[in-house]
């Protein structure tokens, strides 16, 4: 396998093969033409192919090695929320090792819930209409459709106790929903709506059906 190639060192600034050329071991001299350092970079990136310890240089925008994979949970307890379009939220947070292990210590605590309010505007403090989706107390994320006719919204992460008012961990920032048109403002369960061929590359038909499905909540009036 090459570790670097001529498009790549031609592309890089002569400090840069300098720095590379380093890595490889090898001594340039001062006031070399750049042309003469690549040539020596692939010459040794030849005879490093055939040895059985060859450096592992490789060329990397970021001086940082790349995770395969994103970790499962960041330890932070937090939620936000982005519009996937002016019917649905995709929702996504995560709760702290230390905050799950208080919560489920304690006897009256019975589950974790997100709480969709709605406003009239981003000034508002109470909101004028809301529904709650229970959740697992771990990280997440979930769909959320939204109710015709919302103009603003935030949402909360919070936790349900017995005997006492709800606690919150988490909100998001105050949302604008950008105003839908008249078939997303009066869909109901049920409702057979048909979306110009355009809109349906969207996926919409199937969101609506599935949160028609487990999130009947979200549209009741």
């Amino acid at each position: 396998m090459k570790f670097v190639f001529r498009q790549q060192l031609e592309s890089m600034s002569t400090p840069e093969l300098l720095v590379l050329a380093d890595k490889y071991g090898i001594d340039i001299p001062g006031g070399l033409d750049r042309n003469f350092i690549i040539g020596e970079l692939l010459e040794a990136e030849e005879e490093f192919e055939t040895a059985e310890d060859k450096p592992e240089v490789q060329i990397s925008d970021s001086e940082e090695p790349v995770p395969d994979e994103l970790p499962a949970t960041y330890n932070n307890t937090c939620i936000d929320a982005i519009l996937r379009n002016p019917a649905c939220f995709f929702v996504f947070w995560d709760i702290k090792e230390s905050d799950i292990s208080s919560l489920t210590q304690d006897s009256s605590f019975e589950s974790v819930f997100l709480r969709i309010s709605f406003f009239d505007d981003d000034e508002s403090e109470t909101p004028y209409d809301f529904f709650d989706v229970k959740i697992q107390a771990g990280p997440g994320e979930q769909y959320i459709m939204i109710p015709g006719r919302k103009k603003f919204a935030r949402i909360d992460m919070a936790a349900s106790f017995a005997g006492r008012k709800a606690e919150v961990l988490a909100s998001t920032r105050m949302i604008e929903i950008p105003e839908e048109s008249k078939k997303i403002q009066d869909m109901q369960p049920g409702k057979k709506i048909d979306f110009s061929p355009l809109v349906q590359l969207s996926g919409i038909k199937k969101i609506l059906h599935d949160n028609f499905l487990n999130h009947r909540q979200s549209f009741s009036n």
